[in-house]
């Protein structure tokens, strides 16, 4: 009947799909056996390789981004009034608008991750945050002394055959969600890493190298008498580390803790584990989120007589967090943004100011705010070392120099007025030249064969279009702003 013939092609449907999904089932586990095998095979290969193909290699001492010193005091030039030709004012309504308080994530809270339901649970202190780890069960890390190839070799078999796989899961959420770039992400491992060990800092940096390797990274490891290195080569360069050159490319001797002083050999391997090479990538596409710690300051300058007061809060833990920043090209810290909270706190202040004024008179206002509200003083004097600000440190710190005064103008400019700017690198001094829609009187510059006004955000009480006297006879190598 026909009850019968329905029941029956029911059955049969269901069947039909319990077979297919158990096929589906079957072929998933025979992909994931396959991967297995081949990453297995992979690990075995590299440990052979470990055991035997190390080589003493020399190290060379970090290079200077410039080694031209800085003035010691800046050149003040006499009040001008600005001649204003162009008529085209800015128009507000066509910037970006303003990030809004509501829009904006609590990142205040710690930040949830999927664990697995077995392991030791670790608390991992992240700049404010307490991130929740489980170390899965049958993890290991373990290294054996004196450091020779044989006892490198044996860390990598012993934590390749571990069960890492959950816990490199549970740090890859994490980087995601606290919009860690590559740096960021290593600094979360070197956190863990003194964690997992126990603080024991060879065991770190090994479990660093192994942790990197098997997110897609290229790097090495070294040793030598006293200590284990990690050698990780960069897409920027880095300057002021020390390195060793391999085929050809640097790998600089990294330490996430302090500045590695080494003279001597290091004894490491050609060779990289396979079908892994990617490349550290030092630039900042987003602040990273991590918990806020907010103060205020009061920003002073003039303009054409009249006194203004820009009160800012920023996050002192964002500025903290680029702190131990490798010290790269310049072009990272031009295109690195500034952190939500202290963006709304600054742009809304100073958008007021501009508004209605021609595109000269704007940027001339930006420029004098720049000059004015940030005293000056060299790295050296500051720090003792070379040190390019990122525009949250900008902000926070007491004294700027003139590339850091030059990476807030370009921003500045860029987010308020909406023009192109490009960065002006001379021998011991950094500057910025914008391209205006009209055509603006002054000192220029030809890039792209478009034409470019001096704005020098050091010279104090200097308008657009007065470069520095020292540098207006030399030809600066150009930035790229994107």
């Amino acid at each position: 009947c026909k009850c019968i013939l329905i029941i029956t092609f029911f059955l049969f449907l269901i069947t039909s799909v319990l077979n297919a999904q158990d096929d589906f089932e079957k072929w998933k586990q025979q992909q994931e056996e396959d991967f297995r095998a081949y990453k297995d095979a992979n690990d075995k290969a590299f440990m052979k390789y470990l055991e035997d193909q190390w080589e003493s290699f020399a190290t060379f001492i970090g290079e200077k981004r410039d080694t031209t010193p800085k003035p010691e005091e800046v050149p003040v030039s006499e009040t001008e009034e600005l001649e204003v030709t162009d008529s085209v004012a800015v128009d507000t309504a066509e910037l970006p608008a303003l990030l809004i308080e509501e829009d904006e994530v609590d990142i205040n809270n710690d930040i949830e991750i999927f664990q697995p339901e077995k392991g030791k649970q670790h608390e991992i202190e992240f700049w404010g945050l307490q991130l929740g780890i489980k170390e899965p069960e049958n993890f290991a890390i373990d290294l054996k002394y004196p450091v020779t190839s044989k006892s490198v070799a044996d860390f990598w078999y012993k934590i390749s055959n571990s069960n890492y796989e959950p816990l490199l899961d549970q740090l890859l959420q994490y980087r995601k969600n606290m919009n860690l770039n590559d740096w960021g992400y290593c600094l979360l491992l070197n956190n863990t890493g003194n964690v997992l060990s126990g603080n024991k800092t060879d065991l770190t940096k090994l479990f660093i190298w192994f942790m990197l390797t098997k997110s897609g990274f290229e790097l090495k490891v070294g040793y030598n008498k006293t200590n284990i290195y990690l050698l990780i080569p960069s897409e920027q360069p880095i300057f002021g580390e020390s390195y060793v050159k391999i085929s050809g490319k640097k790998y600089y001797i990294i330490n996430f803790e302090e500045k590695e002083k080494i003279k001597l050999n290091i004894y490491t391997y050609k060779g990289s584990y396979p079908e892994v090479d990617d490349l550290i990538n030092l630039d900042v596409i987003a602040s990273p989120a991590i918990k806020n710690q907010m103060v205020e300051k009061d920003l002073r300058f003039d303009y054409a007589g009249k006194e203004y007061v820009i009160n800012i809060t920023l996050d002192q833990n964002t500025a903290a967090f680029f702190k131990d920043y490798p010290q790269t090209n310049m072009q990272v810290y031009f295109t690195a943004p500034l952190s939500s909270q202290a963006e709304r706190s600054l742009l809304s202040q100073l958008r007021p100011i501009i508004s209605g004024k021609s595109e000269a008179v704007a940027v001339n206002i930006l420029l004098r705010f720049v000059q004015k509200a940030f005293p000056y003083k060299t790295d050296q004097d500051q720090f003792g070392y070379e040190k390019v600000f990122f525009q949250d440190e900008f902000l926070y710190y007491p004294y700027s120099d003139c590339e850091d005064r030059s990476i807030m103008f370009a921003y500045l400019v860029k987010k308020l007025v909406g023009l192109d700017v490009i960065g002006l690198d001379y021998p011991g001094h950094i500057a910025t030249a914008v391209k205006f829609n009209s055509n603006v009187r002054g000192d220029t510059i030809v890039y792209n064969n478009e034409r470019y006004l001096i704005c020098d955000p050091t010279y104090i009480n200097a308008n657009i279009g007065r470069g520095m006297p020292n540098f207006r006879k030399k030809a600066p190598k150009i930035i790229k702003i994107l």
